[in-house]
């Protein structure tokens, strides 16, 4: 009876495996091999040339992808630190019984409904040199005297984009701290309140160091998903002005698409995945230590 159930079982999970293999496997094993060619769509009628490492040694002079990367690590850590200070603060007000909670539940994940395309569209429009709400509030508020050119400008671009990609998902980062929050136990709020602990450090003391692990997925799940962010740059700025804000998934799709240089665009989406896996290790690592800790 019990090898008839582990037959099934296996049976269950063929669909999956055969997925995985089709849709994950199969494409990061095809692009690996690409990778390692000089193959273009110029040049597709020629067929392509083996040339090893070539691809991947040119990376390092390449000033494109340099630039790139640089930006990315940096967008990557301001936007996430952000979003989880930020979220933190939205989560312990969601986490209190007060009044209208609900209301303040929705409105905290509206920004998150939204669809990335018509949330970096919209900041586009908002950022608008000459008819966007963002100068002319400023202007009111006697913050500026002139216009701020927001996505034109290298500087003030990287700053906008970070500005709409934490508005768009601390509410991810909200919802997730929020749930690590509601699995801490009152009564050990209440002993500490009798010991004379104060607010400030009943959250370092016992809050904190509870919802750590929950904390810490959260931040890879936006670490992953930030590092590898596309549609809200093509939105905004479309990587503009002059490549300042061009992440490193915006650079390996134009390089193979609109370049049509599918053995270097290969090799810059396989650096893109062996860079994101190794934050994931990293961040296992972390968790499994903590969790060992506990």
């Amino acid at each position: 009876m019990q090898k008839q159930k582990a037959k099934m079982g296996y049976i269950f999970i063929i669909p999956s495996i055969v997925l995985v293999l089709v849709f994950i496997v199969y494409p990061v094993i095809n692009t690996i091999n690409m990778s390692l060619y000089d193959l273009r769509i110029q040049t597709l009628a020629e067929g392509k040339k083996f040339v090893g490492f070539d691809n991947y040694i040119k990376l390092f002079s390449d000033k494109t992808f340099i630039e790139s990367l640089k930006f990315t690590l940096m967008f990557t850590v301001v936007a996430v630190t952000l979003e989880t200070l930020i979220g933190m603060i939205f989560a312990l007000i969601m986490n209190k019984a007060i009044p209208g909670q609900g209301i303040i539940r929705t409105a905290v994940l509206v920004p998150w409904a939204i669809p990335t395309i018509v949330s970096g569209l919209m900041w586009q429009f908002m950022y608008s040199d000459q008819y966007g709400i963002i100068n002319l509030i400023l202007s009111k508020l006697h913050l500026i005297q002139d216009y701020i050119p927001w996505l034109i400008e290298k500087n003030t671009a990287i700053i906008a984009v970070i500005i709409a990609d934490v508005w768009k998902t601390t509410p991810y980062m909200s919802l997730l701290i929020l749930s690590g929050l509601q699995t801490v136990p009152e009564s050990l709020y209440e002993a500490a309140s009798l010991d004379g602990a104060n607010k400030v450090q009943r959250f370092f003391r016992i809050t904190l160091p509870i919802i750590k692990p929950v904390v810490v997925v959260a931040i890879l799940f936006r670490v992953l998903a930030t590092f590898r962010i596309y549609d809200l740059v093509v939105a905004l700025t479309s990587g503009g002005p002059a490549d300042g804000t061009q992440s490193l998934s915006l650079y390996t799709i134009k390089t193979y698409f609109n370049f049509g240089n599918l053995g270097y665009g290969a090799t810059l989406a396989v650096v893109t995945f062996i860079i994101s896996l190794l934050i994931s290790f990293l961040f296992m690592d972390a968790l499994k230590t903590k969790m060992e800790k506990v």
